[in-house]
């Protein structure tokens, strides 16, 4: 399991990003954490991956435990390692390789003889993979990048996966294509998932539980159910009124409903 507790994010010692955050990820569960840009929500996984060392940042209170071990110390090699693998904002992938050497490439920490068998289970999941093996990957679709690098992420056989923003960019029919494979996966493998996305419909619609952030804390965390029928959460982060019509804020016009974890 995945714990945070009373974390606070510190870039180049002076900008405090997190202020005490505090959440957990269980074992095969999909999370969803939700909010506005600049809410908190990528340091939050960077928090957890081990990468705010290459952006001049650094947990400076709480801690990060993954399975009863705090690791918010530790390199992203060994975070890889122990278990937890991301999948980075903007589809970031090796261009000038082919597809299945970007697979390969999440591999790289592995010592056992299953890369093959893994490599055969990415592309079960995603079958378009298959058939474009041996294309340069920067020639690659947005989606097709996407399945990419999420596959990527695969192979390095974690237990937990930390997905950032997957639906950007991404045409509707790729976006459901996409987050029914990480529901599938998560049934099939047991593979919990953390999912960071603006796109609240989507990420509670298969998501177990979620978290939303704003300005550095959390606000509001439940089950994904209760969260998805919350008044707030259904209008501002997806858009709907009291009835379930998309809201349109033209109708209105001064529109100054505060949210209410604000008031």
């Amino acid at each position: 399991m995945l714990a945070l507790y009373n974390v606070e994010v510190i870039y180049n010692n002076v900008i405090l990003v997190l202020k005490g955050v505090s959440m957990e990820v269980r074992d095969a569960q999909i999370v969803s954490l939700l909010g506005a840009n600049g809410a908190g929500k990528t340091t939050t996984l960077k928090a957890i991956s081990g990468i705010l060392g290459t952006e001049l940042g650094e947990v400076s209170d709480g801690s990060v435990e993954w399975n009863g071990a705090r690791i918010h110390r530790k390199s992203p090699e060994d975070i890889v390692s122990s278990g937890i693998a991301q999948v980075m904002e903007g589809r970031r992938s090796f261009q000038h390789l082919t597809t299945e050497e970007n697979l390969k490439v999440g591999a790289y920490v592995r010592s056992d003889r299953a890369v093959k068998r893994d490599l055969d289970k990415v592309y079960d999941l995603f079958p378009k993979l298959k058939t474009l093996r041996n294309h340069t990957s920067g020639y690659l679709s947005g989606g097709e990048q996407q399945m990419m690098v999420i596959g990527r992420a695969l192979m390095a056989n974690p237990q937990l996966v930390l997905l950032d923003e997957p639906s950007l960019g991404l045409a509707p029919l790729i976006v459901t294509e996409i987050f029914q494979t990480v529901k599938s996966i998560n049934e099939q493998e047991k593979t919990s998932f953390l999912i960071v996305e603006q796109n609240a419909r989507a990420a509670l619609g298969i998501a177990h539980y979620g978290f939303v952030m704003e300005n550095g804390h959390i606000v509001l965390d439940g089950e994904a159910e209760k969260l998805s029928g919350n008044e707030d959460v259904r209008e501002f982060y997806m858009g709907l009124g009291d009835l379930g019509q998309r809201k349109s804020y033209r109708e209105v016009k001064h529109y100054k409903r505060r949210k209410r974890w604000l008031a």
